[in-house]
């Protein structure tokens, strides 16, 4: 069995005629007769029966045609990453992040290694840590962040470690009551209207109903965290965000919570069976430091 059959075999299954498939594959018709024969000797089985003057292809052939298409695609794969490689790729560095993390997060890390590595490009995406995972498991990434571990158990090849523990804080706008007080129990918030961060990608999203214990007077839900602390520092309401540099304090006061709702744990995460570039272990050390 080789590559060439598996192409043939994949083919004649899709147009279901050999003279058709003999067309598009510029090779003769027996050349194909006597590829699909090796095949069948080899598998034991009939891939194809003669139906009229087309062929259909047999449950063998169908339960076969699966794995022929993932060898394939996964040979292409190869084909392509080989051909990065050699495209001089080696400073390019891809990541991914869920888009809470790749709005708080990821701007500070890539500009503080950017600084002593100019030769560095990045290639960013935002996405859900499923996407991620799958991403990092057949290398279409090289780093990838986020805050849930739970499928980690279910991709072996990944390894990640805990990079961050981020607190929550409370933001409201200068103007408001609360702006000149240090710390805050979320009890006392009950009658305050929220603006509350809505994102498909996040994954450990803020309840506000589970962190104060009753259903808060929410606002609004904007789906960018930039429109929030801007209507936040309007004055349309208050929010608990993640405590980063991203929060304008010439707009918006930051005031600690007394009470103990934990932290946002964010992760990097690399498939260490991918090839690595001397770039990609320094950024991925340079990380790893940072967490320590």
């Amino acid at each position: 069995m080789n590559l060439q059959h598996l192409e043939y075999f994949k083919v004649i299954a899709e147009t279901k005629n050999f003279t058709t498939a003999s067309n598009i594959l510029s090779v003769t018709q027996p050349a194909l007769s006597k590829a699909i024969s090796k095949l069948e000797e080899e598998l034991e089985v009939s891939l194809f029966e003669r139906e009229g003057r087309n062929i259909k292809i047999t449950k063998f052939g169908e339960a076969f045609l699966k794995y022929a298409d993932s060898a394939l695609i996964e040979i292409q794969r190869g084909k392509e990453k080989i051909q990065n490689m050699k495209k001089n790729n080696e400073n390019v560095l891809s990541i991914a992040s869920t888009d809470c993390i790749g709005v708080t997060f990821i701007p500070f890390i890539i500009s503080n290694f950017f600084n002593d590595n100019l030769q560095v490009r990045f290639n960013i995406n935002n996405q859900s840590t499923e996407e991620i995972f799958k991403d990092l498991k057949y290398g279409r990434i090289d780093f990838g962040f986020f805050d849930d571990i739970e499928i980690l158990k279910y991709y072996s090849k990944i390894e990640c470690v805990l990079v961050k523990k981020v607190e929550y804080v409370l933001i409201v706008p200068k103007n408001h009551h609360l702006a000149n007080k240090e710390e805050i129990y979320l009890k006392d918030l009950k009658d305050e209207y929220f603006i509350s961060y809505k994102d498909k990608y996040c994954d450990q999203r803020i309840s506000y109903s589970d962190l104060i214990g009753y259903t808060p007077k929410v606002l609004a839900e904007p789906s960018e965290g930039a429109l929030l602390s801007g209507l936040v520092a309007a004055g349309a309401g208050i929010a608990i965000v993640l405590n980063t540099p991203t929060i304008n304090t010439n707009k918006i006061s930051v005031i600690k919570i007394k009470d103990d709702i934990g932290f946002k744990n964010i992760y990097m995460g690399w498939n260490k069976g991918e090839y690595t570039s001397r770039i990609k272990n320094a950024f991925k050390d340079y990380v790893v430091n940072i967490s320590k």
